[in-house]
């Protein structure tokens, strides 16, 4: 990832932990975080529905001079039965926040069960970014979520492979650990 790109997250997460909002990181950003090497051009994000977690992740994109991709309000977000509109209706699955005078800050909030907040934080693990505690989600439900997306993709099809590569090192590890003290 660039420099000045993995700049650009780290700055944004750590703005969002600033804010106190409850949140985890997934998507490309998750995978590198992870330690593989890849591009990403967005910053995916399940965020805690709670209405005044939701108002400090606005207050966070304030400050980050972010604003939605979308012609609507950013508190269109407090409202859930707009979201589930959204995702009935247009088939949405995430709300972009975007900067348009530097399109590469982008921050995808996630409105699908699937990829919600309670379910990626059940075992997200937790990663340092600049001294700030990030919720990441855990390599296995990355490995879903890749799994899910149709089309798929070929970086999808990469990351499925270098993350279940590193789940079976850990696991051959962790194997020869445990005979080891046996």
């Amino acid at each position: 990832m660039p420099a000045n790109q993995e700049n650009c997250f780290a700055e944004i997460l750590c703005v969002l932990c600033d804010h106190d909002v409850q949140f985890v990181v997934a998507g490309g950003v998750a995978v590198v975080l992870h330690g593989i090497e890849r591009l990403t051009l967005d910053l995916d994000v399940a965020v805690s529905p709670d209405r005044d977690n939701l108002r400090r992740f606005l207050a966070a994109l304030r400050r980050l001079e972010l604003e939605p991709r979308a012609p609507v309000p950013a508190e269109f977000i407090l409202s859930p039965q707009r979201l589930e509109q959204l995702v009935r209706e247009k088939n949405a699955f995430v709300f972009t926040f975007w900067s348009p005078h530097e399109p590469y800050r982008q921050v995808d909030m996630f409105l699908t069960r699937e990829n919600s907040f309670d379910d990626l934080a059940a075992d997200a693990q937790r990663l340092f970014v600049r001294g700030h505690s990030v919720r990441v989600a855990s390599r296995k439900k990355l490995i879903q979520m890749k799994q899910r997306i149709e089309p798929m993709r070929e970086k999808d099809l990469f990351d499925i492979r270098a993350l279940t590569e590193i789940e079976e090192n850990i696991d051959r590890r962790d194997q020869a650990e445990s005979e080891g003290a046996g």
